[in-house]
């Protein structure tokens, strides 16, 4: 899909799209600076950079994000039992907790390879990794040109094509919101849905962690 390529929204979608791009950005403010007792992903990034059983940031990398997998199983294990609670634009308690832990886990591994997290292609970029292997998927060129700026820092991207990337991974986490529907389960036999929950968890911040490693690439 070629994201320049976007026919208009109707009043209904455009609202929706709002609200959508608004989660995105607190999702994102809170999970790179956090919010006690949240770390920062800089302070979580320092925790790695500190212990000398990970010399490089490519081990420091890899461990955060080992230990951060676990952390997303036991969110979404503990948030999905009695099932899920609404948020804004139907985001379960769960998975806006496993997502703001994402945020945090691939805004690290960035920080740990260099970047600049305040930096807008990065905060795009790390929104983009929630999306995991899907990301290769939605963006084609538009992923090539994102990491191409990121390889070369410093230069710039336009800022239209930046705010369709962040238009697209809003409307595709919500459209993921829709589908992650556990409820009746969850409700049914709260222990299995606790389960079942906690296990896309992990798995969706396994996949947030590879595609991360790949996109910053830590050395």
């Amino acid at each position: 899909m070629n994201m320049r390529n976007i026919p208009p929204l109707t009043p209904e979608q455009t609202d929706q799209l709002k609200q959508s791009l608004a989660l995105l950005a607190k999702l994102l403010n809170l999970g790179i600076q956090g919010r006690p007792p949240l770390e920062s992903a800089k302070q979580l990034a320092a925790s790695y950079q500190k212990n000398p059983r990970y010399p490089s940031p490519r081990s420091q990398a890899q461990a955060l994000a080992r230990w951060e997998q676990r952390k997303n199983f036991t969110t979404g294990f503990f948030t999905s039992l009695g099932g899920l609670f609404s948020l804004p634009i139907a985001i379960p308690a769960s998975m806006a907790a496993n997502l703001l832990l994402q945020v945090r886990l691939s805004a690290a591994i960035a920080h740990l390879a260099g970047f600049d997290i305040d930096e807008p292609p990065v905060r795009t970029a790390i929104a983009v990794s929630l999306l995991g292997s899907k990301a290769k998927q939605l963006f084609n060129t538009d992923l090539k040109d994102l990491e191409g700026a990121l390889r070369l820092q410093g230069s710039k991207l336009p800022k239209g094509l930046l705010v369709q990337i962040n238009r697209r991974v809003a409307q595709s986490l919500v459209s993921l919101a829709s589908q992650k529907g556990f409820t009746r389960l969850s409700k049914a036999v709260p222990l299995i849905g606790g389960v079942t929950g906690g296990l896309l968890d992990f798995f969706s911040a396994k996949d947030t962690a590879e595609f991360a490693l790949e996109l910053f690439q830590p050395k």
